[in-house]
């Protein structure tokens, strides 16, 4: 078999060998029971296929490329049984927390559209299940300390040449301390809510893969949703509104655009940690740059910090359109070469 690029690594032979050996241990089968192995282009931390067996379809998960820096398998564990109990993500079969290999049950679903009204409602409103959730995990996610321990682990000559790195960082920081006496209540939180993490059809949605859940701010799940695709200003608002089931206090807005920066923030740091490795991100790190570099100036103005009126026009405009930043020259610096949609 010859080595094929997924969105979440490169699947080789060895790889393949490794996901058949497990697969026979759960389910206890010969590797002649198992059909049709294939790469599933979804995600980008790490190597997911699909396969069949005894009638029945299921999705793996092998670790992709830096994966070990940015998860917690133990964590991942007990927040699968977290949401499991809650009815927000049933389709787990085994997981390895040692090797960080998951099966699931393949859940017929179409490709979650950001622009798609009734889509939105249903993982907002899924979201707010989860921040609702009783039970609690006694792991903290600090989105500001994780990204500073990806930056530990980023070779230093390939380290914050995004245009305006240091200004970027500046207002990061000052709008974490700013949010932190926001009230806004920590909760159990997924991390990565994202489209390729929503399995939606007409009977049901889940939010699968749990790798960076924890305890932690709500904005950081909203921040991951609106980063995660081209939101306009005015989709951000409405995904607000629909998160509180009603206009959002001037308080709780400048907390989640807040939250949006600070994520967007984080995702440049996971961004540099794949380009560090050989492995491309595509288009999604120019709306991680968007967000951290626009939306960190329109919240800080939003605490009452004041920002040169210049930056803050450019930024309303940018973020009012989405106007994305042609960063393709990331990918030269590293010697990498990807396809951009």
């Amino acid at each position: 078999m010859q080595d094929i690029q997924t969105t979440g690594g490169i699947f080789t032979e060895e790889i393949r060998r490794r996901v058949v050996l497990n697969i026979c241990k759960v389910f206890d089968c010969k590797e002649s029971d198992i059909e049709d192995i294939a790469p599933v282009q979804e995600g980008i931390t790490n190597v997911v296929l699909s396969f069949k067996l005894n009638g029945g379809k299921y999705v793996y998960r092998h670790p992709g490329v830096g994966s070990e820096i940015l998860v917690e398998r133990g964590r991942e564990t007990i927040m699968q049984k977290i949401v499991e109990d809650a009815g927000i993500d049933t389709t787990l079969v085994a997981m390895d927390v040692d090797e960080g290999w998951r099966i699931g049950r393949y859940i017929e679903h179409w490709d979650f559209d950001y622009s798609d009204l009734n889509d939105m409602v249903r993982a907002i409103m899924l979201l707010r299940r989860l921040h609702d959730a009783p039970c609690h995990i006694r792991w903290n996610f600090d989105v500001i300390a994780k990204a500073e321990a990806i930056k530990d682990k980023i070779d230093p000559e390939k380290y914050g040449h995004f245009p305006e790195f240091e200004e970027i960082k500046d207002r990061i920081y000052k709008l974490a301390e700013h949010a932190e006496h926001d009230g806004i209540k920590k909760c159990n939180i997924h991390g990565d809510a994202r489209d390729v993490n929503f399995l939606i059809n007409k009977e049901e949605i889940h939010l699968i893969d749990w790798e960076y859940g924890g305890y932690g701010d709500p904005g950081f799940d909203i921040g991951s949703y609106v980063c995660g695709g081209r939101h306009k200003l005015e989709d951000i608002d409405r995904i607000l509104f629909t998160y509180y089931r009603h206009k959002p206090s001037d308080v709780q807005k400048r907390h989640f655009y807040a939250y949006i920066a600070i994520t967007g923030w984080f995702y440049m740091h996971w961004t540099m940690l794949k380009l560090s490795k050989g492995q491309g991100v595509g288009l999604v790190k120019e709306q991680w740059y968007h967000f951290a570099k626009n939306m960190s100036i329109v919240a800080l103005q939003m605490y009452g910090v004041a920002v040169p009126d210049g930056d803050l026009d450019k930024a309303m405009e940018a973020l009012k359109e989405c106007r994305l930043e042609d960063l393709s020259f990331l990918n030269h610096e590293i010697g990498i070469c990807e396809a951009i949609d």
